[in-house]
């Protein structure tokens, strides 16, 4: 192979920006996952995650991401086999209060949360029927028809229950349907219905929340409810129930000064003052001990991909592949925004992990086959093509 035609496929195929920051974020991720939890074996699961996630990616990147427009009816059964999956008899796996989120791979001892490749498949179902209308969703039947496909994982998930993950589901369909074309009306009436319905139900929770036990059912669940408005009043919380976790990880952040105090050596990480500082917290641990340099090394990678991932949407050959990439960048921004702001008491308190930041192998491989999805779509872009002998368009 020539020179030239070796860059050529090189261009072609590799999109070099996304593949230095997912390679830049994973080592990050492991890095300081490997300080949180100090070596044991959870690590050694997310090195696992991260092998299975980069063999997905490879499949997906290969894969010409156009064909699943016509897999409607796969997608939806893929989307609510991973949806229903925890409830389901010798798979689910509860915990000791009661939540359905994981499932058991027999004999291995490892857990999968299918919530989290879900997100994945409803992106790619609900690209699919987006474009179907050409960027333009210009009636209220067919903005509820898409509105109403996109409720279902939202209330499924909610069920297990992890309003978390189900705010996910919300914010990817409204950055799609913004790409897809909805117009400004029935977007604004479907923010301020959600807005309303979400104060509606807080109030019927507050209404009950003296007479009802932590462990009953509501619309939402008491400890839910008290992880969320914790942050509303940081002073008053109970700072050995709901707000303990929250104070230490402000600590944790503030107490790292400009560079931090050393791989390591963080004290409310590795004294345990922080208890979910592989998970939820990862953040805290990553502030207390790299500081401000570290923490804006990360926020920089998180812009790259971020910006990326928009570039590449921008220059897909279709509506579908703008769609993915839309769908994508909202799922990311939200959790990153979202989970950095609850470890600063920014946001509600809520157990989104942060992308290729947080333990869990559900999550880690779900975040790297996304990147799958970008190199498809950019794999598949109308391009120019150099050679010896000028330039030319090329379309696959």
């Amino acid at each position: 192979m020539s020179r030239f035609d070796f860059i050529g496929a090189f261009n072609r195929w590799v999109h070099p920006g996304l593949l230095v920051v997912l390679v830049l974020l994973i080592t990050y991720g492991a890095v300081f996952l490997q300080t949180a939890v100090r070596g044991d074996a959870s690590w050694m699961r997310q090195i696992q995650g991260i092998v299975l996630g980069l063999i997905l990616m490879a499949i997906a990147w290969m894969f010409d991401y156009r064909k699943l427009q016509d897999w409607l009816m796969p997608l939806f059964l893929i989307n609510i086999i991973l949806l229903i999956s925890p409830r389901l008899p010798l798979i689910g796996q509860p915990t000791a209060a009661g939540v359905y989120r994981s499932i058991g791979i027999a004999g291995t001892g490892i857990s999968l949360q299918p919530s989290e490749p879900a997100k994945i498949a409803m992106i790619l179902l609900l690209g699919a029927i987006i474009a179907r209308y050409g960027g333009s969703i210009d009636n209220w039947r067919t903005f509820g028809k898409v509105v109403g496909l996109s409720l279902i994982p939202f209330f499924a998930v909610m069920t297990q229950p992890d309003l978390g993950t189900a705010l996910v589901f919300i914010i990817i369909m409204l950055g799609m349907l913004f790409v897809g074309g909805a117009k400004a009306r029935h977007m604004t009436a479907l923010i301020v219905g959600g807005t309303a319905l979400i104060a509606l139900v807080f109030w019927a929770n507050s209404l009950t929340y003296d007479t009802v036990r932590p462990g009953d059912h509501l619309l939402i669940r008491n400890y839910q409810l008290t992880r969320l408005t914790a942050f509303l009043d940081q002073g008053a919380a109970d700072p050995h129930r709901a707000g303990y976790d929250l104070n230490q990880s402000k600590i944790a952040i503030g107490s790292g000064g400009m560079t931090g105090k050393g791989l390591g050596e963080g004290t409310q990480s590795q004294l345990d003052f922080i208890s979910e500082r592989s998970t939820d917290y990862i953040f805290s641990v990553l502030g207390e001990e790299t500081g401000f340099v570290g923490t804006t090394a990360l926020l920089g990678l998180y812009l790259a991909l971020l910006v990326i991932a928009l570039a590449i949407g921008s220059t897909s050959s279709d509506l579908y592949g703008s769609l993915l990439c839309a769908g994508i960048v909202s799922m990311w921004a939200f959790q990153i925004l979202q989970n950095i702001g609850m470890t600063m008491g920014l946001m509600p308190i809520t157990g989104i992990p942060l992308p290729f930041m947080s333990y869990g192998l559900s999550a880690i491989v779900t975040n790297i086959l996304a990147c799958g999805v970008l190199f498809s779509v950019w794999s598949r872009r109308p391009y120019l093509s150099r050679t010896r002998g000028g330039a030319h368009e090329i379309t696959v």
